[in-house]
């Protein structure tokens, strides 16, 4: 009682002679979207391979479970013109690897221009995977927005020798994209404090992309890193 007539299914009320509902579920497409950092800063270490290969395992990862897939870069005027195409089947791989080694690192990078225009009326809207060393202004704004999109998750690629510098003396520190110098002098209590800085750091970018409903994952850039955040995809069960 109560039920649409028009939603009854005639033809098997006359095959069976019971009087049944058909139901609906529409279903929205909400594409994965990743969005690989290709600014100077990522050229430090193993950061921009990582970076790759952690691009490379999310799209295999959504090809494989059949979700529509686009990689996105963010050059430094904040406009994703370097677009991926899109793909939805597992046989577009080797196209998107292609596109992804392909990738370099050069500039500077404006996350939350590119977060604007992602988070746009009229963009698409879907879980979002940024993967990035978040070493630019504004990259806060930048997850609050992606955010908003469609949640996702935060991939924080940083060189094990920027979470644990071994650099000792009097130096001359270069900014590798603004190319801003600065003269500093290391000591035993720099690198200290320099240590809680980083780890005030994460921290802060943990809660904002928890507060902004993405998940957060620190990922140093070193072997074996992919398969270990495989396995903490998996355990914070964002891989099944």
């Amino acid at each position: 009682p109560g039920d649409d007539f028009r939603r009854i299914d005639y033809n098997l009320w006359a095959r069976l002679g019971v009087v049944l509902i058909r139901l609906f579920e529409a279903e929205d497409e909400m594409p994965l979207q990743i969005v690989v950092d290709t600014s100077a800063s990522m050229d430090f270490g193993e950061k921009f391979i990582t970076a790759q290969r952690m691009a490379a395992m999310v799209t295999y990862l959504g090809l494989a479970s059949g979700e529509r897939v686009r990689l996105v870069t963010v050059p430094a005027d904040g406009r994703p013109s370097l677009q991926g195409p899109w793909a939805r089947h597992v046989g577009s791989w080797p196209r998107l690897e292609r596109w992804i080694e392909g990738l370099s690192p050069e500039g500077g990078t404006d996350l939350p221009g590119a977060a604007r225009l992602m988070a746009a009326p009229g963009a698409h809207r879907g879980p979002v995977v940024l993967i990035s060393d978040l070493l630019a202004p504004g990259w806060d704004a930048a997850i609050d927005l992606l955010g908003a999109v469609g949640g996702g998750v935060v991939l924080h690629v940083l060189a094990p020798e920027e979470l644990d510098p071994d650099l000792t003396g009097d130096l001359t520190l270069r900014d590798v994209e603004t190319k801003t110098e600065v003269a500093v002098s290391i000591s035993d209590h720099a690198v200290e404090r320099y240590r809680q800085r980083v780890a005030d750091f994460l921290a802060e970018a943990g809660r904002r992309a928890r507060r902004s409903n993405m998940e957060y994952l620190t990922v140093p850039a070193r072997p074996g890193i992919v398969e270990a955040t495989l396995r903490d995809l998996v355990a914070a069960g964002l891989v099944r």
